[in-house]
């Protein structure tokens, strides 16, 4: 089976990148930095019009963690709703203050978004027992886990990712994400079985910044970006050469 290939995109022109490239799949955040939080209907709706591959939309009200307020799970909550009104797939998760999954909050997300594929992201990596995590998932019917095996990276993850998927025993699709790059992607492949990686190709515009900052805590600092297309190609390359594509 040939893996696939998920970018996670901030603008157009990524995704539109991405899908030039051959990639299979564009999850649409803001903020990568972050992590990435919730994108703008706008900008979603504009890769939708642009591109013709899978589309999933990161829901993630804060950048501050995965517990979320009362107010945060109503952000979350009308956010799946608006996204999932167009069953579009959903990239999300919330944890309770004591690390487990927020099956409430998982629930309803599924009960606003009947028609959306779900996806449960890295919130798994910072859980207090990411096995328990898949059981419930499991036990709420979601499609996909998004994973670097509970580490940073995921290649210090590879035992964490492995157990992650003998726990769901093919149940749902389980991708790679967390540094994944043209120099490892083979090696993850290989030594999880995992049959998805994710990664984000961005890179920074080094340009002089003109007029006046935008804050001045950022003063001089450029925050434009263009799409890496060296790291997609990079992926994608290896892959083939490999066998795996």
């Amino acid at each position: 089976m040939a893996i696939a290939v998920e970018v996670c995109v901030t603008s157009v022109e990524e995704a539109v990148a991405a899908q030039a490239l051959g990639a299979d799949s564009v999850e649409v955040c803001s903020w990568l930095a972050c992590g990435g939080i919730t994108p703008s209907s706008g900008l979603v709706d504009s890769i939708r019009v642009a591109v013709s591959i899978h589309v999933r939309v990161l829901i993630r009200p804060t950048p501050a963690g995965f517990v979320y307020t009362p107010a945060e799970s109503r952000v979350l909550l009308t956010d799946a709703e608006v996204f999932g009104g167009g069953a579009l797939s959903l990239v999300t998760g919330a944890l309770t203050a004591s690390g487990d999954l927020d099956q409430t909050l998982m629930r309803s997300v599924k009960e606003v978004a009947p028609e959306s594929e779900v996806t449960f992201h890295r919130a798994i990596d910072v859980a207090l027992d990411p096995i328990r995590i898949v059981d419930q998932c499991l036990a709420l019917g979601i499609d996909r886990v998004l994973t670097s095996g509970g580490r940073t990276s995921a290649m210090d993850g590879i035992a964490g990712i492995k157990a992650i998927m003998t726990r769901c025993n093919g149940q749902f699709q389980v991708a790679i994400g967390g540094g994944v790059n043209p120099k490892n992607v083979v090696e993850l492949v290989e030594r999880t079985g995992a049959q998805e990686v994710h990664f984000s190709a961005q890179r920074a515009l080094h340009r002089p910044q003109a007029g006046a900052a935008m804050s001045a805590s950022s003063a001089g600092f450029d925050f434009g970006t263009e799409p890496d297309i060296a790291k997609i190609e990079g992926v994608l390359n290896e892959l083939v050469k490999a066998g795996l594509r």
